[in-house]
C-alpha cells in the first residue's frame, strides 16, 4: 500500500551542497523515489555546520531553482519548499541573532540538529534559543542521540517546552539497527514524536523509504497514527495545514 500524500520535511535532495545527492542525476533520481513512494510535498534540507557545510544560502537556491525546473520537466508533481537542517553551533547562533534563516515551508519552525556530544542541558539552552528568536524547533532524528536513551520522560519534556520532534523512516525500518528500530517504535507507541522524514541522502545508502514505513507504522499502530506522522503534522509543521 502506497500512501499518496506523504510530505517529507527533511532530505538532502540537492546535489552540490552538503553530503547529499552528489550529482544532480543522484539528485532527480531521489524525487522520482520520493514521488513513487507517494510523496507530494518536500522540503530540501541541506546542512549548515560550521567547518564542515558552509554553502551559502545563495548557493543552495541556485541549485533548488534548478532542480524545481528539472523536477516539473519530468512530470513528477511534487510541490518543493527549501530550508536547513541547522547544527547547532556558533553558526547557527549568529545567523540567528542576524536574521538569515531559512524556516520550513510557509511556517516558523526550524530543523535543527545536534552532536553526540550535546549534553540534555545543552539542548534545551538551544531550544530556548531558538524560541526566544521566535521560531519552533523541529530535532532532527532524536533517536540518534545516545543522551536519550531510555530518556523518554527526557523527549517528552522537550515537546513540552515547544519542541517538535521528527524521527527517520530508515532509523524505523532496521536500517541503523534493531536498537535503534526500537528506539524509534517505542516512541511511536507512547505518543512521543510527531513526524517521520526521510532524511534521504542519496538513492543507495541512504534512500527515501517512506511508503515502507508509512506501511509498517499503519500495519503496526493503525492509520490514523500513521497518517499524523507521515502527512498531517508534516503539513502542521509546514504551516501548510488550513487553519494552523
Amino acid at each position: 500500500m502506497t500512501m499518496i500524500g506523504i510530505v517529507d520535511l527533511h532530505s538532502h535532495i540537492l546535489p552540490y551542497v552538503d553530503d547529499g545527492a552528489l550529482r544532480k542525476e543522484e539528485s532527480d533520481m531521489l524525487i522520482g523515489m520520493l514521488y513513487s513512494q507517494g510523496v507530494r510535498i518536500s522540503c530540501a534540507t541541506p546542512h549548515l555546520r560550521k567547518g564542515m557545510f558552509e554553502t551559502s544560502d545563495e548557493d543552495i537556491l541556485k541549485q533548488f531553482e534548478k532542480l524545481e525546473e528539472r523536477t516539473k520537466a519530468s512530470g513528477n508533481d511534487i510541490r518543493m519548499f527549501l530550508s536547513r537542517e541547522y547544527h547547532c553551533d556558533e553558526l547557527f547562533i549568529e545567523k540567528l541573532r542576524q536574521g538569515k534563516i531559512l524556516p520550513l515551508g510557509n511556517s516558523k519552525a526550524l530543523l535543527i540538529e545536534f552532536s553526540q556530544s550535546h549534553s540534555i542541558e545543552d539542548i534545551e539552552k538551544y531550544i530556548k534559543l531558538v524560541m526566544d528568536h521566535g521560531y519552533a524547533p523541529v530535532i532532527a532524528h532524536i533517536e540518534r542521540y545516545p543522551v536519550f536513551k531510555g530518556q523518554l520522560d527526557k523527549v517528552r519534556q522537550l515537546a513540552d517546552m515547544g519542541a517538535y520532534i521528527q524521527i527517520n523512516a530508515g532509523s524505523i525500518l532496521g536500517r541503523e539497527g534493531m536498537r535503534r528500530a526500537m528506539r524509534c517504535r517505542k516512541l511511536i507507541s507512547e505518543k512521543a514524536v510527531h513526524a517521520v522524514a526521510s532524511d534521504a541522502h542519496d538513492p543507495y545508502d541512504r534512500p527515501a523509504e517512506l511508503d515502507r514505513c508509512y506501511e509498517l507504522i499503519r500495519k503496526r499502530y493503525g492509520e490514523q497514527t500513521a497518517n499524523e506522522l507521515m502527512y498531517i503534522n508534516p503539513l502542521k509543521i509546514l504551516g501548510l495545514l488550513k487553519g494552523e
